[in-house]
């Protein structure tokens, strides 16, 4: 049951990142997604932005350009729980595609939203 779960995760992360605003070359190349690297572990966005910040999520700074990883993003605020060592995902505010529904982006209508980035595997 698992298994299945996480191709349907990684499905989304692929159609959800084609939205998102990237600079980056991997979406013209069929590369994987793009990732960040953040304290030596990479993490993904395999979810769909939201439009409000969860509560326990605080500010911590701006995303370096070193640890955008030539994605475009370097600039922009990022959120995680404080009171962790070490974090498992944070977020993003960055522009992508407006959702259309569960599984697609309109990537006409760009807009701002927090985008959750988890650690890969």
């Amino acid at each position: 049951m698992k298994k299945p779960i996480i191709w349907i995760s990684v499905l989304i992360i692929v159609f959800s990142l084609a939205g998102c605003s990237f600079g980056n070359k991997s979406s013209e190349t069929g590369d994987l997604p793009p990732t960040i690297t953040l304290f030596d572990r990479n993490y993904v966005a395999p979810y769909m932005s939201v439009e409000d910040l969860p509560d326990e999520y605080t500010y911590i700074g701006d995303l370096s350009e070193e640890t955008a990883n030539d994605t475009g993003l370097a600039g922009c605020k990022m959120y995680a729980v404080k009171e962790k060592d070490s974090f498992d995902d944070f977020y993003l505010y960055q522009e992508c595609g407006t959702p259309i529904d569960g599984n697609t982006v309109d990537t006409t209508q760009l807009q701002w939203a927090y985008v959750q980035w988890i650690v890969s595997e």
